[in-house]
């Protein structure tokens, strides 16, 4: 009985690491696919077409000027409003079964536009005003075909994400599955449910505990130098396959979740501790 006891322990132990795993992965997916496809092309695209309409009041001497704007595009949160809008509709459209919808992004756009318009002028004074109302109606021009361009660029790429045959098929598969409302649900329950199984089945209690408190430090090896650290070698070898260059993205989120998740460890740790010293003194207690 003793054996089986610890090897269902054993196996309820590896159901919580991957249960905290997909949960933990699930809210962080979205921001990591949503800078991946940025860098993918529409930071470019948008930053590109803005820009058509800057170049002609630069000078020959202002490359620097020029960049400057140009990076400005790239990463201005706009961008991102953008791309996490237009995924949002792929993988919405993707769940349904639908044909993929083009997404009305003018308001960002005309954010963006204002924004940029704002860094224009702050950072070069040679410019009138005349030039500038010139400027800002040539970029309205630009963003309006941005929109344009954008959803015939997602339109490809959800021809591909659904063809379950090909490596971006199978990603935006997976994906789907992993931020959908029930596999959230579904991954809290089994985790809330592991972790009282773990420790009714601890003896003596504090067991339990400890138990839990190696679980939560092996799922911050997991997130932390598992996917924080390891991860974007996963995403190049991904992004070369699935668009044919290598994407680099943050992956610090994982870092932090994998340090909460060791410090919850931590945690369970020292309650065991307690529960350990406040049992062993109430058994020395009944002794005498």
């Amino acid at each position: 009985m003793g054996i089986v006891k610890r090897i269902l322990t054993i196996l309820i132990g590896i159901v919580f690491i991957a249960s905290v795993s997909v949960l933990g992965a699930s809210f962080l997916a979205k921001p990591v696919l949503v800078e991946a496809i940025g860098q993918a092309g529409i930071d470019t695209a948008i930053s590109h077409r803005m820009m058509d309409a800057v170049f002609g009041y630069a000078g020959a001497d202002d490359t620097q000027w020029i960049a400057k704007i140009q990076n400005k595009i790239e990463k201005n949160e706009e961008v991102q409003n953008i791309t996490e809008k237009i995924m949002d509709e792929m993988i919405s459209d993707l769940a349904a079964g639908k044909d993929y919808k083009d997404v009305d992004i003018s308001k960002e756009l005309d954010r963006l536009l204002e924004d940029s318009m704002q860094e224009i002028q702050d950072t070069n004074t040679e410019l009138n005003e005349d030039m500038l109302n010139m400027m800002k109606s040539h970029l309205k021009e630009e963003a309006e075909d941005v929109q344009n361009v954008l959803n015939n660029y997602a339109s490809g790429i959800y021809g591909d994400m659904q063809d379950t045959n090909t490596m971006q098929g199978k990603v935006a598969k997976v994906y789907t599955i992993l931020v959908s409302k029930e596999c959230r649900i579904a991954a809290g329950v089994i985790i809330i449910l592991c972790a009282i199984l773990t420790i009714l089945l601890g003896s003596p209690r504090y067991r339990g505990i400890f138990s839990l408190a190696v679980e939560s430090v092996l799922c911050g090896i997991i997130f932390a130098p598992g996917i924080g650290l390891l991860g974007n070698k996963a995403m190049a070898f991904l992004s070369n396959r699935m668009l044919g260059r290598t994407i680099s993205v943050s992956l610090g989120s994982f870092l932090w979740l994998g340090c909460i998740f060791a410090g919850t460890g931590v945690v369970f740790l020292i309650v065991g501790v307690i529960v350990s010293w406040k049992d062993n003194r109430r058994k020395k207690g009944r002794d005498r």
